[in-house]
């Protein structure tokens, strides 16, 4: 756990550190994007099997939360290729 909680953090922070150019922006949203489906996959997965709380559902919301986010916000921040 606290593995995975020292990689989240450490992805956060370089997205948060990123210059505010396009193309970084556009990676900052291809991380975010990233990790918010692969968490969400692995909670909508490990938890009907029962192998994690039925708590990380809340979880689950949040990332689709943020995958909302990360795609609305994209239509402004892509670069045009």
């Amino acid at each position: 756990m606290r593995t995975v909680a020292g990689l989240l953090v450490s992805g956060g922070l370089s997205q948060l550190r990123s210059c505010c150019a396009p193309e970084c922006l556009a990676q900052a949203r291809r991380t975010g994007v990233g990790t918010a489906l692969t968490l969400l996959a692995i909670d909508l997965v490990y938890v009907p099997r029962g192998q994690a709380r039925r708590s990380h559902i809340i979880d689950a919301a949040i990332e689709a939360g943020w995958l909302v986010a990360w795609w609305r916000s994209g239509r402004r921040t892509e670069p045009s290729v």
